[in-house]
């Protein structure tokens, strides 16, 4: 049995009232929102190794205490809320 999302159901029937200058921009819009979202992804995707790089970097090449700290503090953060923010998705 399949499961009926209302807000997609509302969707789809205010597209059947639209004209279809009014359809075209509406699957525009659609469209652009699908695309902005794969952009995301892939930027998330690069930044996220990035900044995890140039933390341990500052970490392992600055000898300054309190950058090595400040560093342990935002990795372990940063894994923390990971871990977190997957359990609480599910």
């Amino acid at each position: 049995m399949t499961n009926i999302d209302p807000e997609k159901f509302i969707a789809e029937l205010n597209k059947l009232k639209m004209t279809p200058e009014e359809r075209a921009v509406a699957n525009a819009q659609e469209l652009g929102e699908s695309i902005g979202k794969v952009v995301a992804s892939i930027i998330l995707l690069f930044a996220f190794p990035t900044i995890i790089w140039s933390v341990l970097t500052f970490i392992f090449a600055i000898n300054i205490a309190w950058v090595k700290v400040f560093g342990a503090y935002f990795l372990f953060n940063l894994f923390k809320n990971i871990i977190v923010n997957s359990f609480k998705n599910k």
